[in-house]
């Protein structure tokens, strides 16, 4: 059965922690906006979005992996040990080969914003060892949540963010800027990763060194994801870097500013990752599967409506809590929220699938994503925050259809037999 009263006491548990966290963060974003000079949050903004570059580019599916794999040995102590330990060979690998790339990438982006010198340097440096301990946490996390141990991710979750909004309500006192504020996140990310790793020891037997006997699998479904890893993250990140490369950095902080009202996103993710993930991995019945499918598509169909109307019925009441700097942005918003919306809705779809194993082939999302991108960027004005989320707009819209598509057919598969059950060793 699909809807369970102890289910639904779960959710609303989950639900409601995740609320007052990203109720915590959101705060903690609004104090940026209004408290930080413009030109540092749009160099902030760039930062964070480089991060989230590097955290998947070192990841490239290892996480939705172990989750995949972890999914048939929930019960096995040594098994989920093997497995983390595995993974962490792997994901080292990975950083160092993505390092190469990335460091040249970020310094770039940054002195054409033209930080200064030591700033470039700095930011560069955090945004790397935050993207690593970042990397570490999540793969940490994926064992704890096909446990079911998720009462520790709400705990920390939400210690996590109120240190950190404490630290920032001290540094509007003292110093605010980029620098300051990627520290923060920095030390955030240290110690999520340092006590989840904590809590997996008392839970799951380590072995010293990696056995290997994991690694095929793991590689296996990094490189099937990895294509289309990288393709999201330039995709999902392709817009900010125009704006970076021809708008100058108030556009930048113009374009973040507005994705902080995108708050009610990470709600939806996090608590998709916490309980739709691990019900999708763990359901072999296509009933089960297909209701669920059909669950998590009405709500995100009714929540684009919904927040649609409400940007284009209020804009003035929503931008007010941005400051003066961002009042006049009515129309960055409608899109900003389509395009949030869109991309919501498409991202849970295709993580729903990875969460089984039924990993989107590359040349299927990567073509019709950039014909979807250039057909766009050639129609709007790319140095703009509106053309900006046109862009993602467009290529969330035909990501959300290709998603729905490829995992309606893989469904029809499961229920004949034809298609696999989960990642399997």
């Amino acid at each position: 059965m699909l809807i369970t009263r102890a289910r639904l006491a779960r959710l609303g548990s989950v639900a409601t922690t995740q609320v007052l966290v990203q109720a915590v963060g959101f705060l903690a974003g609004i104090l940026l906006v209004r408290h930080m000079a413009q030109a540092e949050y749009g160099y902030y903004t760039l930062a964070v979005s480089m991060v989230s570059i590097a955290i998947i580019l070192s990841d490239l599916g290892l996480a939705t992996a172990v989750m995949a794999i972890g999914g048939g040995a929930a019960s096995e102590r040594a098994t989920l040990g093997r497995l983390i330990v595995d993974a962490d060979a792997v994901h080292r690998r990975l950083t160092w080969l993505s390092l190469v790339v990335l460091v040249p990438c970020f310094a770039f982006l940054l002195a054409r914003q033209h930080a200064p010198l030591w700033q470039v340097l700095v930011l560069t440096f955090v945004i790397v060892v935050t993207a690593v301990f970042t990397a570490r946490g999540g793969m940490a996390l994926s064992i704890a949540r096909v446990l079911g141990h998720l009462g520790v991710q709400q705990k920390l979750d939400l210690a996590i963010n109120i240190a950190k909004l404490g630290l920032l309500m001290v540094a509007v006192f003292v110093a605010l800027d980029a620098t300051i504020a990627c520290l923060v996140n920095l030390v955030a990310a240290a110690v999520y990763a340092h006590v989840l790793r904590r809590h997996l020891k008392q839970h799951v037997d380590l072995p010293p060194v990696p056995a290997g006997e994991h690694q095929p699998a793991l590689e296996r479904h990094v490189r099937r994801q990895a294509p289309n890893s990288v393709y999201f993250v330039l995709s999902s990140q392709l817009a900010l870097w125009l704006i970076g490369m021809f708008g100058s950095a108030e556009r930048v902080a113009e374009a973040g500013a507005l994705g902080r009202l995108a708050a009610l996103f990470t709600v939806i993710t996090a608590v998709s990752a916490s309980l739709v993930l691990p019900y999708f991995a763990r359901r072999e019945s296509a009933a089960e599967l297909a209701a669920g499918f059909a669950g998590v598509n009405l709500f995100y169909g009714a929540l684009l409506v919904v927040l649609v109307a409400a940007g284009m019925a209020m804009p003035q009441p929503i931008l007010w809590v941005l400051g003066g700097h961002y009042a006049g942005l009515h129309d960055e918003l409608i899109w900003m929220l389509l395009a949030s919306a869109l991309t919501a809705w498409g991202g849970a779809i295709y993580t729903i699938g990875c969460a089984r194993g039924w990993v989107m082939p590359a040349w299927l999302g990567i073509s019709t994503g950039i014909v979807a991108t250039v057909s766009a960027a050639a129609l709007v004005d790319v140095s703009t925050v509106r053309g900006s989320f046109m862009i993602n707009a467009s290529t969330g819209l035909v990501g959300t259809v290709v998603a729905l598509g490829y995992f309606s057919n893989q469904l029809r598969r499961h229920a004949r037999g034809g298609a696999p059950a989960k990642a399997t060793p």
